[in-house]
């Protein structure tokens, strides 16, 4: 009995450690509360979504956002969160200076995926809210049929 015990006890610990992500919930809670309102940047984003198209099961493809400066603040991206393990991402992790522009690629991996597939990267930064949205899309057509 205490066995079972220690070993719902551990699993559960390690089920709360495993679910934390990098600069995650109370850095990113921090981060937002402790924006300074007077620095705030305005993000302009010629695009918020983009359509993949057609792929095939196992494709690896990727689309870079332009996010642009279009206040009198310095823009700060702290970190992007995206809504699947088959999604990731890469940022400018410079300060982007009015005028400026810097980018997000989402990398989307179709691999154990297949049929229409929307995918959610979320912002974090020194913008009104502290967050903006970026959103990929695709149709994943499985590479092998069963009958």
């Amino acid at each position: 009995m205490i066995h079972r015990i220690l070993l719902y006890t551990i699993s559960g610990m390690i089920l709360v450690q495993g679910c934390k992500e990098k600069g995650s919930g109370d850095e990113r809670a921090w981060r937002l509360t402790t924006l300074d309102t007077n620095n705030l940047a305005r993000v302009e984003l010629p695009e918020t979504l983009f359509d993949f198209g057609e792929l095939r099961q196992g494709e690896i493809v990727g689309h870079t956002f332009i996010v642009k400066n279009a206040g009198e603040k310095t823009l700060r991206l702290f970190d992007v969160e995206t809504s699947c393990g088959c999604t990731g991402a890469r940022f400018t992790r410079k300060p982007i200076k009015p005028g400026e522009t810097g980018s997000v690629e989402i990398i989307f991996d179709s691999s154990h995926l297949q049929g229409k597939q929307y995918k959610v990267a979320h912002v974090y930064s020194n913008v009104r809210n502290g967050i903006f949205e970026l959103s990929v899309k695709a149709s994943v057509k499985a590479t092998y049929q069963y009958h």
